[in-house]
């Protein structure tokens, strides 16, 4: 039984008491107001038990990986690295070669430099206005010149590494 008929159900309680008190019957009055504030306490509850179970939830389905798994990743990370702080331009040892900035893991991105960082975040902001531009026409004739570079990097990597 769903809250909402729970509480339906108290309502009812509630004006059959009102019934009751107007004809005088104060004992089935008091029974009903009894019942009807059972009824809204268990809906409550069943309330307050659901929002719980949700955040949990949402607390489980978040990711945990913001350090390596694999033991490839594990034998280069530095979890003490700190060399951002005084680089501004720092790519770090667990840099995945091959990868533009906004597409290194989450592990990577917490010990890159500032201007890796921005770099990554302008390639995010790009492709999601890429994502949600009306057609690809459209975006490719109103992107600038920063953008277009942003959207090709895996390209212009793949041919770099290819010359090479």
């Amino acid at each position: 039984m769903s809250t909402k008929e729970i509480r339906q159900e108290a309502n009812a309680l509630l004006a059959s008491a009102e019934t009751s008190l107007e004809e005088g019957n104060i004992e089935s009055f008091e029974k009903q107001i009894v019942d009807a504030q059972a009824k809204m306490a268990e809906a409550d509850k069943i309330d307050t038990a659901t929002s719980e179970l949700k955040a949990l939830k949402g607390d489980f389905n978040k990711p945990v990986n913001t350090v390596p798994i694999a033991s490839n990743d594990v034998a280069v990370h530095d979890a003490d690295d700190n060399t951002s702080r005084t680089k501004a331009s720092y790519k770090p040892a667990s840099w995945v070669k091959g990868l533009p900035a906004m597409s290194q893991p989450l592990w990577v991105q917490d010990k890159m430099g500032i201007t890796e960082k921005e770099q990554a975040q302008f390639q995010t902001d790009t492709f999601t206005k890429w994502l949600r531009s009306p057609s690809d026409d459209i975006f490719w004739k109103t992107a600038t010149t920063d953008e277009v570079k942003a959207m090709q990097e895996d390209k212009l990597v793949s041919l770099t590494s290819v010359t090479m």
